[in-house]
């Protein structure tokens, strides 16, 4: 029975809301590894058809088109790191934070559909009678390139709940929301962010905290879209038009390609913290109360009153002298003789 209550009041320790910095201001600085998830792209074709003569015209040219998810983005490991400004208002802490991540990429791989949609609408290769037939190679996926990296500045305001002892091992968990600006290659957006946290800290003094923290974070959908485009070139392609009166034309097509990502950016990220809390320690307990002073000894009481009876004895005043022995008697006289 007794063991189970010290397990009872243990348990009872770790889940009840600790108070041993309420009321207090602190700043902090976090850092780890940030791991992206992988995002799916689109990538914008832009066509420009040219002929040769410019009369009679020849069948249109292919158009313009959006190509979603043409593209997969890989990302290596990047960093994580913030500083936090907050208050303690008891089992519940808020806090500002100001963020900023990056991670390049690792790789990233092109729809093979979208490929061959391109050498369709460039002629790549050309065929007889075209000119110059086969002219230029087809494309293959080995063809496209990508170098970027992601960089994120966020804003954020957490609420958090705080379990435990915070003189010693407590945990906390809680979320929260903002604004965050995502950079990727030449590409910029905006836009509004979210997080889940959840972590344990300790105290190693009165006023600073060791802690590890996990968080979850996402942005609303991001219009980022490269205003770098690359530049394809096609082969010309020989058509005959008006049959009563046949006219060769060529026709040449190029491409522009931008790639856009209207996308979400979502991360985890395990991190290290350092918390300083401006509160004042908690004051010494007052000094014991001093001994009492030490209780004097009664003095003695007064002798009793004596008396000194006619025998010489000294006796106490309310008693009775002894009575006195008879006199002995006399001595025997001796008898005359005559």
């Amino acid at each position: 029975m007794r063991k189970l209550f010290l397990l009872a009041t243990a348990s009872l320790a770790v889940a009840a809301p600790a108070v041993a910095r309420d009321g207090q201001p602190y700043i902090g600085i976090e850092g780890g590894i940030l791991f992206p998830r992988n995002q799916s792209g689109d990538i914008l074709v832009d066509y420009t058809t040219t002929q040769s003569p410019a009369t009679p015209a020849a069948p249109v040219g292919p158009a313009d088109f959006r190509a979603g998810n043409a593209i997969r983005l890989d990302y290596r490991r990047g960093y994580d790191v913030d500083a936090l400004l907050g208050y303690d208002f008891g089992p519940v802490r808020v806090e500002g934070e100001f963020g900023y991540k990056r991670a390049k990429l690792d790789g990233f791989t092109i729809d093979s559909g979208f490929v061959t949609s391109l050498n369709t609408a460039l002629n790549r290769p050309s065929a007889v009678p075209d000119p110059g037939a086969p002219g230029v190679r087809a494309l293959t996926a080995s063809d496209f390139t990508l170098d970027g990296r992601a960089s994120i500045y966020s804003g954020m305001v957490n609420a958090l709940i705080d379990l435990g002892n915070e003189d010693g091992l407590s945990f906390y968990a809680g979320g929260g929301a903002g604004r965050a600006r995502v950079r990727f290659a030449s590409a910029k957006d905006n836009a509004w962010a979210y997080q889940l946290i959840a972590g344990a800290r300790y105290a190693i003094s009165d006023n600073i905290d060791f802690g590890l923290k996990y968080r979850y974070f996402m942005t609303e959908r991001l219009n980022l879209t490269d205003d770098s485009g690359v530049n394809l070139v096609g082969n010309a392609n020989r058509f005959v038009v008006n049959p009563a009166n046949p006219t060769i034309v060529d026709q040449t097509t190029s491409a522009a390609l931008f790639t856009a990502f209207d996308r979400k950016f979502r991360s985890h990220s395990l991190l290290a913290s350092l918390t300083f809390n401006f509160g004042r320690s908690a004051p010494p307990p007052p000094p014991p109360p001093p001994p009492p002073p030490p209780v004097e000894a009664a003095p003695p009481p007064p002798p009793p009153a004596t008396q000194t009876c006619p025998d010489g004895s000294v006796v106490l005043a309310s008693d009775t002298c002894p009575v006195p022995p008879p006199p002995p008697p006399p001595p025997e006289v001796a008898p005359v003789r005559g």
